[in-house]
Parts: C-alpha cells; structure tokens; sequence
C-alpha cells in the first residue's frame, strides 16, 4: 500500500520555488499580487541559490534530489536532509514511499504524521481547519496521513485508516488528494452506511471510476439486482472499461501504478488493488459482475 504516491516531484518543485519568490515580494495589496502572478505566466520560475535558503529550505530542496536519484544516493540525501532539519515531512514521506514492506513504511509515514501535528496544530489547525491543502506548507503532512491510512489498511487496521481520512477530509473539504475514494470503501467495508451515503452526497459529482464502483457495490448491497444498482454499474464501466475484467480475474497482481489515468488500466489497477477483496466478500457481488459483463 504505501508505494502509492500522489506528488508530482517537477511540478511540487515549481510550486516551492513559486511560494519562495513570493515570500521575497513586498506587495501592498491584492492587485498588485495578481499583477505580479499575471507577469509569471509562461515564465520559468527561478531556482534559490543555496546561500539564499534556510536550512529548512535546503532540506527540502536535498529531497527534490533524492526523487530525481537512484535509491541509494536518496537515501543517503534523505539522511542529510534530516540532519539538516529533523521536523523534515519531505524525507519521512520520501522514506517511507522507498519500502516495500508495510510495518517498515508505516514508521517514516507516522514520524511525518507526527512532526505535521506538531508544526499544524493547535491554534494554526483552528484558523486554518477547511484550507489546509491550499498552505503548500502543509502538503507534505497530509500526504505522509494518507500514505499512513493505507498502510493501516493493508494490515487490516481498518477504523484506524478511515479516523485519518476522515480527518484529512475535514482539514480540507475540497478533498484534493483523492481521500475519499479509500474513506467511501472503508466505510462499505465496515457497514458504516450512514456515513458512507454522507460522504458519497457531499461528493455527488465526482465521476471517476474509484467513486462510481463504490457507489455501484454500495446499492448492490442494499438494493440486490436492482434497476438502480445495474445503472449504477453501467456508469462504473462507462467510465472505465478494465475494472470489471480485472475484478474477475484470477490472475490480477496487485499494484498501485505510480501515475493514474482516467479511462485507462492504470486507474482500474488503482481501484481493483484496494477493492478486489472488498468484492470477493459481498455475497453474490462477484457473480453479479459477471452476469452485466460488458467486456465479454
């Protein structure tokens, strides 16, 4: 579970530096901030010198490295960063992506976790609770509680890892990082079905695959073959022609593709990677797929 990353390392990069040049800016109102983001458009956004950054910053700047190394040479840049500064998030989540093993990636991603609750909470968690993946600074703790909410998943820790996407949910109601994919089948799992109708109506709009076979599996479960539940199937596979297939086969390995396409395997190897146990233990779920089978 934990080798799902969701940063963009070039693109993450070119937001740091843009939130570093802004930092040095001395606007005096909010025009003269979006004349001066207008003027950037198109722009190459400049990289600090070392000498000009805090330890902080040159910390972060050792992991946008380490993603661009081989391991060994990350790992070894990770350390120094830590070294650096040791409230790091960047180097705990970087860490943590580089295991293989659950228990082992868990440690990095908590450590993170930890460090986030430290430097965000409190009264900065109270004024800024809604907002906080719009604060760059907080990006990397929120991805170190969601890479840690799968880790508690995939060792079956299942109320533990929906606490923290709820919480991200809650920190950040526009749900960014994809949250509520995971928190919607949790919940299926654990017949938390009051809340799941809740957060499936406060996400209504989304039409993704991950979203539109939990809602799918969900009226299974409550409705059997209904009409409602095969439309909403029907839906599922519109938007995604693999996950069916996938879901049936005997052969599937799981794995969570390090990009996602919407429409394309990548995003039905994403979704079957957490749900295909999840279908194999509804009764009658299974064979209900292979009965409205559209890729026969």
């Amino acid at each position: 579970m934990s080798k799902k990353t969701n940063i963009n390392v070039s693109k993450d990069k070119m937001f740091t530096d843009l939130h570093r040049l802004l930092e040095t800016q001395n606007f005096k109102s909010e025009d003269e901030l979006k004349n001066f983001l207008n003027n950037m458009m198109g722009a190459e956004i400049p990289s600090f010198p070392k000498e000009a950054l805090s330890i902080k910053e040159q910390a972060q700047d050792l992991i946008f490295e380490a993603h661009e190394s081989s391991i060994t040479e990350g790992r070894k840049k990770a350390a120094e960063a830590l070294k650096l500064d040791p409230d790091c998030i960047e180097a705990y989540e970087y860490l943590g992506t580089l295991e293989n093993d659950v228990t082992k990636a868990m440690l990095h991603f908590q450590k993170g976790v930890d460090i986030g609750k430290r430097l965000f909470g409190g009264e900065f968690r109270e004024e800024n609770k809604g907002a906080f993946w719009m604060i760059h600074e907080t990006r990397p703790y929120m991805r170190c509680q969601q890479h840690l909410a799968d880790c508690f998943y995939g060792l079956g820790k299942i109320e533990e890892s929906v606490a923290l996407l709820e919480e991200l949910i809650e920190l950040n109601p526009n749900d960014n990082q994809g949250a509520r994919d995971q928190l919607l089948l949790f919940l299926i799992v654990m017949g938390e079905f009051g809340k799941f109708e809740k957060y499936a109506k406060q996400f209504d709009d989304d039409d993704a695959a991950f979203p539109l076979f939990n809602k799918a599996l969900f009226a299974f479960i409550i409705e059997g073959e209904s009409e409602n539940a095969l439309k909403k199937l029907k839906e599922a596979m519109k938007s995604n022609k693999f996950v069916v297939k996938k879901l049936l086969s005997a052969k599937f390995e799981l794995n969570i593709p390090e990009t996602i396409a919407f429409g394309q395997e990548s995003e039905a190897d994403y979704y079957v990677t957490f749900a295909r146990h999840v279908w194999d233990n509804i009764k009658g779920a299974k064979q209900w797929l292979r009965k409205n089978d559209q890729s026969k």
